[in-house]
């Protein structure tokens, strides 16, 4: 372990629309050490325990015998889970299991199977006892030993001229010479493996680790032969793409991705991708869509997408780039209010994306995406430039972002592209407004009153400052950025869609009146949305739909004043004893 120091050269590389390779290891070396910081904060918080101090024993003989070795098991993500959690729970008032949680003394002894892990990798004789999982015993970046008997028991690991097996409770397993293969007792944890153009890419698989990155999102569970070669086969071609067309950051990803957990495929065209901050290299991705054009490219930018929020953690980690606060903020990928941390990560990871898109073409599916996340950096950049939170190290960065993207904005995408863009956008920005800011009481009051008398209101009370109130019930804000994907995408999927009678049957969230604006077909949009906002349960989202319609009508005043605005739509609305016509309502407030 030494000190890392932050020279300027890194810092500019970091604070990059693009990844570098070099970079990447540095952050690499830092992590090596904070994981190392953690190994010795569980040693000195259980210094008095017989089984850590044998275990720490095997540890430092392990790295003596294999360094090299010790430090690839060391970044191996499912060891950063594990240690940032222990370290989490040694620290609590109390750190005994509480309802889910192993033993203690079960988490202790992941120090023995990450000593075992490096003596059997590095093909060194040993011996060691380690406790039992659930029955299983993991061995970090080699697989999974299933010995059953007592779930929270201990088993025996050792290893001699090159033959290891695991025994507990009269069971014994012996590991196969290809660990990776399976074998009575054994699952091999498997790597996916994708060469191009020279440049090859090992992904281990993570389908078998007990420690999840994430642990609101459920993974897929042991993947069958066939589904793994899915992956094998969707990883290929990813890969294929993006050492031609996006080499810079393809040599970066060699250098830092160390694992893939699977999650089960989501909705269409809701592709699921997360990472965590205890997990550097690792990328948690659901199933993709298998549209044989557009695959390669989707999985290629939900990679480089988790990948960066890896990048700017490493960072975080070595430097603070704001100061706690409290504010919450609009994020145009989320449905909920985010903190600053979040739109600092946000902007980070999706300057990457707008920047991989545009080197893509600037028609259809490239196109669309890269007016989209262009238009969604500037916005949160523009919330950040002067944000009081932000370090000196934290403008740096968002200045920076801010200096790259500037000149992205002024390119020209396909009409088509550019009017989907701007429909998911605004319609994402004014639904969030209408779930989340509400109308402070007295002013709802009056403008209620001032509709109900049929007079104007002054400009103060037409827009009074809202006050945010985080609605748990805003889901899928993204509806419109979806349509025009399938779209683009599947055209035919979409048609058959807009067919059908009952869409929200197929694609969640969705209404007639929105595959009509889509489509191009506002006058109907009007008509649909129209009669949704007059009748009870209108969903918010149906005041921001009705402005876009409207605009596109040529009505751009009354359009824009429920895009712009729609909280006083429903604060209306919400005080008089029946629905009010809701185009007459938007004329009213453009007044």
């Amino acid at each position: 372990m030494r000190l890392h120091h932050l020279s300027d050269p890194v810092l500019h590389a970091l604070n990059s629309v693009t990844e570098d390779e070099g970079t990447v290891a540095f952050l690499l070396d830092a992590e090596s050490s904070r994981r190392l910081l953690l190994l010795r904060a569980i040693l000195d918080a259980a210094a008095d325990a017989d089984d850590v101090r044998r275990a720490w024993r095997l540890l430092e003989a392990a790295e003596r015998a294999a360094p090299a070795v010790f430090r690839t098991v060391l970044l191996d993500p499912q060891v950063g889970v594990w240690a940032a959690s222990l370290v989490r729970r040694i620290s609590r008032p109390d750190p005994t299991a509480t309802s889910g949680e192993p033993p203690l003394r079960v988490e202790l002894g992941f120090l023995g199977q990450l000593a075992a892990a490096v003596f059997i990798a590095g093909g060194a004789d040993f011996r060691a006892r380690v406790p039992v999982r659930d029955g299983r015993v993991f061995l970090p970046g080699l697989g999974r030993a299933t010995v059953g008997g007592d779930p929270w028991g201990t088993a025996e690991v050792w290893g001699h001229d090159g033959a290891v097996r695991v025994a507990a409770g009269g069971v014994t397993v012996t590991l196969p010479d290809d660990r990776e293969s399976d074998a009575p007792g054994w699952e091999g944890q498997r790597r996916l493996r994708a060469e191009h153009g020279g440049v090859t890419l090992t992904l281990v698989l993570d389908d078998l680790g007990p420690y999840a990155p994430v642990p609101a999102l459920t993974a897929s569970g042991r993947l069958s032969s066939a589904q793994f070669a899915s992956w094998q086969r969707w990883v290929a071609r990813m890969w294929t793409v993006l050492v031609d067309d996006h080499p810079v950051s393809a040599r970066a990803l060699t250098a830092g991705l160390r694992s893939v957990v699977p999650l089960p495929r989501g909705e269409r065209l809701r592709a699921r991708a997360a990472s965590s901050s205890d997990a550097f290299g690792c990328l948690l991705l659901s199933e993709p869509d298998e549209d044989e054009d557009v695959l390669p490219a989707q999985l290629g930018v939900a990679v480089l997408h988790e990948f960066r929020h890896t990048l700017l953690n490493g960072l975080i980690f070595l430097t603070p780039l704001f100061e706690e606060c409290d504010e919450l903020l609009y994020a145009p990928w989320r449905d909920d209010p985010r903190p600053l941390g979040g739109l600092v990560h946000g902007a980070y990871a999706f300057s990457g994306v707008a920047r991989y898109w545009r080197t893509r073409g600037v028609e259809g599916l490239a196109g669309f995406e890269y007016a989209l996340w262009r238009s969604a950096v500037r916005t949160v950049l523009g919330s950040l430039r002067e944000h009081r939170a932000l370090t000196p190290p934290g403008h740096a960065l968002i200045d920076s972002l801010d200096e790259q993207t500037a000149g992205w904005h002024a390119e020209r995408v396909g009409v088509r592209e550019q009017r989907l863009a701007r429909l998911a956008t605004v319609h994402h920005r004014a639904t969030w407004r209408a779930h989340h800011l509400q109308v402070p009481a007295a002013q709802a009051k009056e403008l209620a009153e001032a509709w109900c008398a049929g007079r104007p209101v002054d400009a103060v009370t037409r827009h009074p400052e809202p006050v945010l109130r985080a609605d748990p019930q805003a889901r899928r804000l993204d509806t419109f950025a979806l349509l025009a994907r399938l779209s683009l995408v599947a055209p035919g999927e979409f048609e058959a869609l807009r067919a059908s009678g009952n869409p929200a049957r197929k694609v969640a969230g969705v209404v007639p009146a929105d595959l009509a604006l889509v489509d191009g077909d506002a006058a109907t949009a009007v008509k649909l949305y129209s009669e949704e906002l007059s009748g009870p349960g209108a969903r918010p989202a149906a005041w921001a739909g009705l402005g876009l319609a409207l605009a596109e009508c040529g009505e751009r005043a009354a359009g824009n004043a429920l895009t712009e605005h729609p909280e006083l739509a429903l604060a209306i609305r919400d005080l008089l004893p029946g629905s009010p016509d809701p185009v007459l309502l938007a004329h009213w407030l453009a007044k």
